[in-house]
């Protein structure tokens, strides 16, 4: 092969990988740009938690990293193993290198994502998926696993914790405590008036039975020693 011949097809080789690379060089910024502002973010069920996100470090709105399509980046909230798996791309509208996601944990799961996540302000969300099954009730209380990029290739993790909801067990609580004390003073008081009537019904046998006597001691006896006396006078005059 001739040098020029060689050279030529060097040249082209290069160009060819340098615009490969420029192709792919976009995509991998667009994916990792962003980051978890917490590693943790904790809730309680059935309340709305905010998880937000910034630019990452050297990241600004005058970056041109935030340049064209490069304000986007993909999350994934959960795993199939939780039972509760949604996927969505965050687009960074004003592109200020700061977005917030709302997720409400009580109806998460339990139809439309677009009825328990959303983002706040002017940012916006597209193409969100939820991979797993409509759930019956709110999220269980537990650490859900968050990501960004893609499942397996993630540039940034994070975790949702989930706690028991102190207030309902609480009122539950209270309610239950609430009932027990009602039913002894019911009790008490059925107890009460029972005695009140057996009281009452023994106060009226003791006095029909003493309405049923003279109420005089020997009135009878002496009513019959005068007859005797009255007999005897008529007999002695007779």
């Amino acid at each position: 092969m001739r040098t020029s011949n060689r050279f030529e097809l060097l040249t082209t080789t290069f160009l060819v990988v340098a615009l490969l690379a420029s192709a792919v060089a976009p995509a991998a910024a667009a994916s990792a740009h962003y980051e978890f502002a917490d590693d943790t973010y904790t809730t309680e069920q059935g309340e709305v938690v905010a998880i937000t996100f910034n630019a990452a470090d050297g990241v600004n709105n005058t970056s041109k990293v935030l340049a064209g399509d490069n304000n986007t980046f993909d999350v994934y909230l959960g795993d199939s193993d939780s039972g509760f798996l949604v996927n969505a791309t965050v687009v960074d509208e004003n592109r200020d290198g700061n977005v917030t996601l709302e997720l409400n944990t009580s109806t998460a799961g339990q139809g439309n994502v677009s009825s328990y996540l959303t983002a706040a302000g002017n940012d916006s969300l597209t193409n969100a998926t939820q991979a797993t099954e409509n759930l019956s009730d709110p999220l269980d209380a537990g650490e859900y696993s968050m990501a960004l990029g893609s499942m397996n290739n993630s540039t940034d993790t994070a975790s949702l914790v989930i706690e028991d909801n102190e207030t309902e067990t609480t009122t539950a609580t209270t309610t239950t405590e609430a009932t027990e004390t009602t039913t002894e003073v019911t009790e008490e008081t059925t107890s009460g008036s029972t005695n009140e009537s057996e009281t009452n019904e023994s106060a009226t046998d003791t006095t029909t039975e003493k309405s049923t006597d003279t109420g005089i001691p020997g009135f009878g006896a002496a009513l019959a020693v005068i007859a005797l006396v009255a007999v005897a006078f008529v007999a002695v005059r007779n």
